[in-house]
């Protein structure tokens, strides 16, 4: 008697467990399907990216008159901002602080009436 009721436990846990790895599979189909989207998607953007990037460069150089030289700094100093910007909100995001103001502008100090503050 409890070889069969066995038997059956076992059963009912080997189609259980079929419906599982069904479920599982279609899963991971979707998954797969959707990363290759993405990834097609992605070399889309790529592609588009450069485009624009040699579209700007050509009107720089030819419609505003930079020169490669100028255009080259600044582009490197784009960089550097948007690097240190990714790292503060990256530590921003770490400590869920909320996202640092604009630079300000401090304003001069206001004169004191004292004559000695002058001199030194």
């Amino acid at each position: 008697m409890r070889k069969r009721i066995r038997k059956k436990e076992k059963q009912a846990d080997d189609l259980f467990q079929g419906h599982e790895i069904e479920y599982l599979k279609k899963h991971v189909d979707k998954l797969w399907e959707r990363a290759q989207d993405s990834s097609e998607r992605l070399q889309d953007v790529e592609v588009h990216l450069n485009l624009l990037t040699r579209l700007v460069t050509a009107l720089c150089v030819e419609k505003l008159g930079i020169r490669l030289g100028v255009l080259k700094r600044m582009i490197k100093k784009i960089e550097k901002e948007v690097i240190e910007d990714t790292q503060i909100h990256q530590l921003e995001s770490l400590y869920k602080l909320p996202p640092h103001p604009a630079k300000k502008v401090h304003s001069p100090r206001p004169k004191s009436e004292d004559r000695w503050e002058d001199i030194s």
